[in-house]
């Protein structure tokens, strides 16, 4: 009603057009089917609203990217309206709304789209654009299954404690994996290192996405996010791994970003660190959809916001709270890759991302891989950056904080300090948050052998051991995941997502 008000008072000014348009039905089954409707958007819309209009009755319809807000015509006609996070839209995006219907039968109904907006500076308009498919994952809509939870300091899956054991993937081709039409290329062999897993008697799995920002998300010139890639296939691409990873019983942790190196030549995510307006746009056109896309699918263990920001933190900068204060860290080893950044921009990072994240759905789990457990706790005279507190206090969103602790191990010059896993407990640090060993191998493992190490996180309390890594690495380190599959008393390992 408000938008045809606004277009009866601007008459004069608009121009309205019916002009519906073949969308293309990419799925189907006895009892629903698939589609998906990308529109290129040619002027600055506002607000958007969407009508799908079907050859037949349907009994109902679901949207990954919009709302269902109306049903009409006996159920030929369904009104979708924009979410929050994508109610504006930029000339050259590309505007994609699968949607799942619910039908008697197995059929293969005609559906029509027309999209209509307010464009940003409040004059109402009716726009149209060829609207074409993209092909869809297979099962890229899904039943929510179990779950990984946490309780006290270990994981459960669908109500029964377990052990995470697993590796690093990291990647197939660094930063080259996942959007822009690249995952065709990469598929096979993250396929084969899933059924390697598999069969080593593993559960998860750790892999790179963003790093850098090389080529996902899509950046405009001024360093802004638009979406997750120019070409559209990022999602699809993530639930086509998703359901690779659901096929042999492997649960997925995305790493978004990496600060363990500074290629950043492009300053892209540079300006995500240092300016919130940047780190916003990603938020909105990228992680957002992405959460919202994907929420539900059992295969999805967690999300890992940033592996090892320690590389690029600058240890000269002073602060008056211990949360931000890094002049401690100064022979850590901490900003090996460049003093870029200061605690408060990296937590506020961390915090808005997963904010972000528990907005769409509460139940996802959330990390951050810390290249030293000394960072991480407050035992052994450190000070725990990551805490609940200090993530809240650099962005000031309470529930963007870190649902389990992720610590990278790794001995220098044969042996570890005295913070490292392989000299302590899980309990040693004083948490009552899980804690995953998310980094360790053989040549930097204090004269530990793989097995030793599997042994060892399993044996003192921890909640997951992912060695670093399988591509590289794998020969050494499945039999060691062989290994411990079979222990049982710090929660058995081989599981069943569904």
């Amino acid at each position: 009603m408000r938008l045809m008000a606004l277009v009866c008072t601007l008459s004069s000014a608009l121009l309205l057009v019916r002009a519906d348009v073949d969308v293309p039905i990419t799925q189907h089954w006895n009892g629903g089917f698939q589609g998906e409707a990308c529109i290129d958007i040619t002027q600055e819309l506002h607000t958007w609203t969407m009508t799908l209009t079907f050859d037949q009755p349907i009994n109902s319809l679901n949207a990954y990217q919009a709302d269902v807000t109306e049903s009409k015509d006996g159920g030929k006609v369904y009104v979708l309206h924009n979410k929050d996070w994508n109610k504006d839209e930029h000339v050259g995006d590309k505007l994609c709304v699968g949607f799942q219907g619910a039908a008697t039968g197995d059929i293969v109904p005609k559906v029509t789209a027309s999209l209509q907006g307010v464009v940003g500076g409040g004059t109402s308009l009716t726009t149209e654009a060829p609207v074409t498919g993209q092909t869809v994952a297979p099962n890229a809509t899904f039943t929510p299954g179990a779950r990984l939870k946490v309780e006290g300091t270990h994981f459960t899956y669908n109500g029964q404690r377990i052990f995470l054991s697993g590796g690093n993937l990291p990647w197939i081709s660094y930063a080259y994996d996942f959007g822009e039409g690249q995952w065709q290329y990469r598929k096979n062999q993250l396929a084969d290192q899933l059924k390697k897993l598999h069969e080593a008697g593993g559960n998860s799995m750790r892999l790179w996405i963003h790093i850098q920002g090389e080529t996902t998300p899509a950046f405009d010139s001024n360093g802004f996010v638009t979406g997750l890639d120019t070409k559209g296939t990022f999602i699809n691409d993530f639930i086509d791994l998703l359901n690779l990873a659901q096929s042999y019983n492997i649960l997925l942790t995305p790493t978004l970003w990496n600060g363990a190196v500074n290629q950043d030549n492009h300053n892209r995510l540079d300006g995500l660190v240092k300016d919130p307006a940047k780190l916003q746009s990603y938020i909105d056109k990228a992680l957002t959809p992405w959460a919202q896309a994907v929420k539900g699918h059992p295969a999805l263990g967690s999300w890992d916001i940033m592996n090892e920001c320690e590389g690029m933190l600058n240890t000269d900068v002073s602060d008056p709270d211990p949360c931000f204060d890094v002049t401690p860290l100064k022979n850590s080893g901490a900003g090996w890759a460049g003093k870029k950044y200061s605690y408060r921009e990296f937590l506020r990072f961390y915090n808005w991302q997963a904010a972000a994240i528990k907005a769409v759905d509460p139940e996802y789990l959330i990390s951050v891989g810390v290249s030293n457990p000394r960072f991480n706790t407050d035992s052994f005279g450190n000070v725990d950056h990551y805490s609940d507190s200090c993530l809240v206090k650099a962005g000031g969103k309470p529930e963007g904080v870190m649902d389990f602790y992720q610590f990278h191990s790794y001995s220098w010059q044969g042996k570890f300090d005295q913070s490292a896993a392989f000299v302590n407990s899980a309990g040693d640090y004083g948490t009552t948050k899980p804690i995953v060993v998310g980094e360790f191998w053989e040549q930097d493992g204090g004269g530990m052998t793989t097995v030793q190490m599997f042994d060892w996180v399993y044996n003192h309390s921890y909640a997951g051991a992912w060695s670093w890594d399988l591509m590289a690495h794998g020969d050494n380190q499945r039999p060691a995941i062989m290994h411990i599959s079979n222990y049982t008393h710090n929660g058995p390992i081989p599981i069943t997502v569904q």
